[in-house]
Order: C-alpha cells, then structure tokens, then sequence
C-alpha cells in the first residue's frame, strides 16, 4: 500500500471555502475514482492555511490506472479551475512503508 497525501496551501482566509467546495462538489466526482480517502485534514499548528488529502492506493500502477481516469471526466476539468482560483500552491508526496514497519490494511 502506498499513500498519496496532497497539501494545497490556499489564499489567506479561504481554506473554509476552498474546503465547502471540495466538500459539496469535487469529493462526489473524486471518490468514486480515487478509492480509499484517509481523510482530510487542516492545520492548527505550523504553517497556516493548508489542506492535505491523503489518499490509499495499491501501488503506484493503482494511483496512476485512478488519476488518469479522474482527469479524464469532464466533470473534474469543470471543477479544477475553481478549486484553482483559491489556491497558491500545493504539493504531491507519495509514502510508502518501510518494510517491517505496520500498516493499515487498504
């Protein structure tokens, strides 16, 4: 299992909004493609105005098989302009256990 955790740090003030948006419109068009959503989470501490997704996937070949699907629906290219709009920027890391180490079963 790897996990794809995304954090996308949003214009000042607008991590609610950018979080409602996700909530009421992207998550409907996500999930079902994406599989197994850990959570979604917003900071209290350390940096300010960020949102991170994490993600469960079999592998790599998985992620990748999901996220091409996902950018090919119309309705998410629809979405992903809005989202956009609120913000600054985000970054992708991919995680992946040690081995030994205890993980979650997907």
């Amino acid at each position: 299992m790897i996990v794809e955790m995304r954090t996308y740090t949003t214009l000042c003030g607008r991590t609610a909004e950018f979080v409602d948006l996700y909530r009421s419109e992207g998550l409907s068009i996500q999930e079902p493609v994406q599989g197994r959503l850990l959570g979604l989470y917003v900071h209290e501490f350390g940096p300010m105005e960020q949102v991170v997704l994490m993600w469960a996937y079999a592998d790599e070949a998985d992620r990748a098989e999901r996220r091409d699907r996902l950018i090919a629906m119309p309705e998410w290219r629809a979405l992903l302009p809005r989202m956009a709009a609120l913000v600054v920027s985000h970054e992708t890391r991919l995680l992946s256990p040690r081995a030994g180490e205890i993980t979650a079963t997907p």
